[in-house]
């Protein structure tokens, strides 16, 4: 049994559902395959490390995404955690990935076959017309996620953002809130099962 099998039972108990778990599986095997060619997360990670580290770190939060929303968006996709695995659990949201790496890009359009709601997209614009959600994971402090989206910001947009370390995270919004006063946040701790990482979901 491999890694992502043996993780199945922690997958749905974390609510990722059933019906989606081969889509699941295509998109980590098709992931896997390409990274020694792409780097898309790292050439000297193990399988076992990508699902435990990264997929897992994902869904970990799967639990307080929001489920009203219309369309998402996700910014620096990179390899397409955490957005191709949210579009994966939600096959009817439209879910734009934004990466600048034309690599990436191309690697995130063979994506589309598993989960047809994506878009891929390059340069992320600031209104982001029509989107609900943003989500990023390892992307940029958050000042530059808010300043890049700054029209979206403005109109309310909601951020759905996966961090680490909670002093970090203060250290972050401290300096948001130097260009942003009334800035609203939430900070979540997520607990992984499996390893001893701090892990935090920012909500905005």
């Amino acid at each position: 049994m491999n890694a992502f099998d043996r993780r199945i039972p922690l997958m749905l108990e974390l609510g990722f559902r059933e019906d989606g778990l081969s889509a699941l599986r295509e998109y980590i095997d098709l992931l896997w395959a390409a990274n020694d060619e792409l780097n898309l997360i790292s050439r000297k990670m193990t399988f076992e490390e990508l699902i435990d580290n990264h997929l897992i770190d994902c869904l970990l939060a799967l639990p307080l995404f929001p489920r009203e929303i219309k369309k998402a968006a996700d910014f620096g996709a990179g390899g397409g955690l955490p957005g191709v695995a949210y579009a994966i659990q939600f096959p009817q949201l439209p879910y734009q990935l934004f990466e600048k790496s034309v690599k990436k890009r191309e690697f995130l359009s063979r994506c589309q076959k598993i989960a047809p709601n994506l878009e891929i997209l390059g340069e992320i614009p600031q209104d982001l017309d029509g989107v609900d959600l943003v989500t990023a994971r390892a992307f940029k402090p958050i000042d530059v996620i808010l300043d890049i989206s700054r029209k979206y910001y403005d109109r309310g947009g909601s951020y759905f953002l996966l961090k680490a370390r909670k002093e970090k995270i203060e250290e972050e919004l401290a300096l948001a809130r130097k260009k942003w006063k009334h800035l609203e946040a939430r900070i979540e701790p997520l607990k992984s099962p499996l390893l001893e990482v701090e892990r935090h979901i920012v909500l905005i």
